[in-house]
């Protein structure tokens, strides 16, 4: 009797999941769908200049396992109008909502024309995110941060005035760059970041950065970690004592409580 009562249940996980599953026939999805694989290129090309400097091509992966649909690996290559200079950087949840598939072109891997300028959303921009008068490259990797918000793979872009030196530094390894999402703050008047790591009911933290300048110019990115702020229902022996906030002063790399900023919360 528990036999046959398993062997249902079994049989009825089974069959809900067939009814979900990307890969069944009938979930309603087009059988264009059976293209977007993950395997499949998309080739693009965008055929504005962007940021009035980039030409850019895509070789995009979209899987239709991920949400939301049209979201997989893409290789992007910018090429500078003004030099002979490319560079290509991944992402792995490349996005672009209400593309139109065309089922014929992808086959015979010819190349889409977009204007990237008409996009509902950009799965990657250019924008100052550290306070030094330069725009730095972000890609948006769909829904690839806490709680689904996007995350943002950070570039920064290095050249010295006077010369040919360009470069693409990858700061997505570097702290605070490697966090930033869509909760991100960032003040431009006293230059600091606010990074938000949710960790649900009175279990969450804060981490204010400060921007650190460098007169050497290809040093100049760093921030440094100024204030904390911490949420918990238990002390360090792990008994529960109601939800309170525990506030510190980062100096040096050493946490210094601010007691008139800490205790219960209400």
């Amino acid at each position: 009797m528990f036999v046959d009562y398993f062997m249902k249940r079994l049989l009825l996980t089974l069959l809900l999941f067939t009814q979900y599953s990307f890969a069944d026939e009938n979930n309603g999805l087009p059988p264009i769908f059976d293209l977007i694989d993950g395997k499949t290129a998309i080739n693009i090309h965008f055929t504005d200049v962007i940021e009035d400097r980039y030409i850019v091509d895509v070789e995009w992966f979209p899987d239709n396992g991920l949400a939301p649909l049209l979201t997989g690996a893409a290789n992007i290559t910018f090429t500078l109008v003004d030099r002979g200079i490319s560079f290509t950087k991944s992402a792995e949840l490349f996005h672009i909502p209400n593309f139109k598939i065309d089922e014929e072109k992808i086959i015979n891997g010819e190349v889409f024309e977009i204007q990237y300028g008409q996009l509902i959303e950009f799965p990657f921009t250019f924008s100052d995110v550290n306070f030094d008068g330069t725009k730095e490259l972000l890609i948006v990797e769909k829904r690839g941060g806490q709680r689904f918000n996007d995350a943002y793979q950070v570039h920064l872009i290095q050249e010295i005035e006077g010369s040919n030196y360009f470069n693409v530094l990858d700061l997505t390894n570097t702290l605070p760059y490697s966090k930033f999402d869509e909760t991100t703050e960032f003040n431009t008047d006293d230059k600091t970041v606010w990074m938000y790591y949710s960790g649900g009911a009175c279990s969450s933290s804060y981490e204010l950065y400060q921007r650190v300048f460098s007169d050497y110019p290809l040093g100049n990115y760093q921030f440094k970690l100024i204030k904390k702020v911490d949420y918990d229902y238990q002390d360090k022996n792990g008994n529960n004592i109601g939800c309170h906030i525990y506030t510190y002063d980062v100096v040096n790399g050493r946490e210094v409580l601010i007691e008139s900023e800490s205790g219960l919360v209400d």
